[in-house]
């Protein structure tokens, strides 16, 4: 979507200036349009109708919202199991003949750059790198193709080919979740909801109609501010605040720290 790149802050700015001022906009359209009704003798009876609406509304948005904010903690989490199970392969391929090593250290190097160069960039548009899986296949291949010739290395196969299938799944759960976020349909029903919360404001009445106007601006600011929430945070990957690729970097940092180091086991 063109919205995701807004920065959060300057779509948060804007779509609460739209929402307060047609809000404001409509409530004096109405006072106006219908200034022989007294809307302050339908106060008390508004009150308590409001009441049982923005409770109804406010459940279905916190419910959401809980939901959404456990969708993008699930993603974080998915992506530092992801770069942990990386990182393992390459320390437990130690115990691999050489030539097998070699071919599974590069391949999940490779695959942690293009997840830094390619791949968290497009999957701002929903898509995906087709070379990452390649590259896990080519590793699984070689880890699982030869034949162990003593425990040590029967015992390293077994752990690298347990770590490189613990990536794989990572990744296909990390590229599902950037393809599901809130339904259409469910916006709409929050859009709906919100657009009768507020249009609600305008049919109480007060002797000043700035703190009328002050009053329903503040619902339709917490409203419109909850849902751009929502929308920054229904695909993790997507917006600006979203889960950053900075596990991938620190991993890429980590390999180039075992290349320089005096442990000739963790080089390639």
């Amino acid at each position: 979507m063109g919205l995701y790149a807004v920065s959060p802050i300057l779509l948060l700015v804007i779509a609460i200036c739209v929402g307060a001022g047609l809000a404001c906009a409509g409530q004096i359209a109405v006072h106006r349009h219908f200034s022989s009704q007294d809307f302050v003798r339908h106060n008390e009876v508004g009150g308590f109708i409001i009441a049982v609406v923005g409770t109804l509304y406010a459940v279905v948005l916190g419910f959401l919202t809980v939901i959404v904010w456990q969708h993008f903690v699930d993603a974080r989490d998915l992506v530092a199991q992801e770069t942990a199970a990386t990182t393992d392969t390459w320390h437990v391929s130690v115990g691999l003949p050489t030539p097998e090593r070699r071919r599974v250290r590069q391949d999940v190097q490779r695959y942690a750059e293009l997840m830094v160069d390619t791949e968290w960039p497009i999957m701002r548009s929903g898509n995906f790198d087709k070379e990452a899986d390649a590259l896990l296949m080519d590793a699984i291949t070689a880890a699982g193709m030869f034949v162990p010739a003593d425990a040590r290395e029967n015992n390293a196969q077994s752990q690298t080919l347990s770590q490189l299938t613990a990536i794989h799944d990572a990744r296909l759960r990390r590229l599902s979740i950037n393809l599901t976020g809130v339904s259409s349909f469910e916006w709409l029903v929050l859009l709906i909801g919100a657009i009768c919360v507020v249009c609600f404001c305008w049919l109480f009445g007060l002797a000043n109609p700035t703190v009328h106007l002050l009053m329903t601006s503040s619902v339709t600011i917490v409203v419109v501010a909850i849902l751009v929430l929502l929308f920054e945070l229904q695909y993790p990957f997507r917006s600006q605040i979203g889960v950053s690729d900075h596990m991938w970097r620190g991993f890429v940092s980590h390999i180039q720290l075992m290349q320089n180091s005096n442990l000739k086991d963790m080089h390639m």
